[in-house]
């Protein structure tokens, strides 16, 4: 069992500041081939005492036990090197398991990256927002327009644009009591950082979903709702990244509409009325 899983299985027994270190690792894992218990400490805003009680939890007698083990588990970094999940020599069904089991840890990671408080801070922004404006470039914009999908269907005040330049023109008209949700993986794309800086000029609340911690997309959210960095920046495709911005969208539009459920479910049925009757003309 590799150091990740390991902590994953364990992150339910986590309190305080154990749960920060986890955190923490878990999106930054080379961050702590690079430190001591000091550094570390202040990295996660606990301290060396912490960190060295962290690593005897999962069984080794310190931290450099821990970085023998992390530095076994975690594949060196290339930025040359594509990132594809599987290689030529599998099969499709060879294919079809490792993309299963990349999904279910990948989901699993997000999961746990999630901080209870800023998923509640965003939660409130949405449902309090006169207007929810959502963001994404490429692959990150799927997970956007899927949540527009959804948010459209329960009677929101929504705006999306697949034209970036049409997104930017719109969020100038942004305001306070809107919000504003951003997709971006890498939190570097100039689009989105035009957009965000926009809305903060508007003094509009912005949601960031994002890989990173650290990054220019980061310094401006008022909210950061942090996926799995498990894939790289090169790759074949976005894969587990999309996957879990999907996740983290359905999470946002189920925790946004969840108590107002039994007065939309009336509206549910109608759009369901409607858009059947478009089923039975093509049948």
């Amino acid at each position: 069992m590799d150091l990740s899983t390991k902590v994953l299985n364990n992150y339910p027994n986590f309190k305080g500041a154990s749960k920060k270190i986890a955190d923490y690792l878990l999106a930054h894992p080379k961050t702590f081939l690079q430190e001591d218990a000091q550094g570390l400490g202040k990295m996660t805003k606990t301290s060396a005492a912490s960190m060295i009680r962290f690593c005897q939890q999962l069984g080794f007698k310190g931290l450099k036990d821990f970085q023998i083990q992390l530095a076994q588990d975690t594949p060196q970094d290339n930025e040359e090197t594509i990132d594809p999940i599987v290689d030529h020599h599998d099969n499709p069904h060879i294919v079809l398991q490792k993309l299963l089991s990349s999904i279910e840890k990948n989901t699993e990671q997000t999961a746990h990256l999630i901080d209870g408080l800023a998923l509640n801070q965003a939660i409130n922004f949405l449902k309090n927002a006169d207007r929810i404006y959502l963001a994404g470039v490429g692959a990150s914009s799927l997970p956007a327009q899927d949540l527009y999908y959804k948010f459209i269907r329960s009677d929101k005040n929504v705006v999306f644009n697949q034209d970036i330049h049409i997104a930017l023109e719109r969020i100038c008209y942004s305001h306070s009591t809107d919000a504003l949700v951003i997709f971006s993986y890498s939190g570097l794309t100039q689009e989105i950082l035009l957009m965000a800086d926009q809305a903060r000029k508007n003094h509009t609340p912005i949601i960031v979903v994002t890989r990173s911690r650290q990054s220019p997309l980061v310094e401006l959210a008022d909210v950061v709702l942090g996926v799995s960095t498990d894939e790289k920046l090169l790759r074949v495709g976005a894969i587990n990244s999309l996957f879990s911005e999907m996740f983290v969208s359905s999470v946002l539009f189920l925790a946004t509409i969840n108590q107002e459920l039994p007065r939309l479910e009336e509206r549910f049925r109608e759009t369901e009325l409607i858009t059947n009757q478009l089923k039975q003309l093509n049948e």
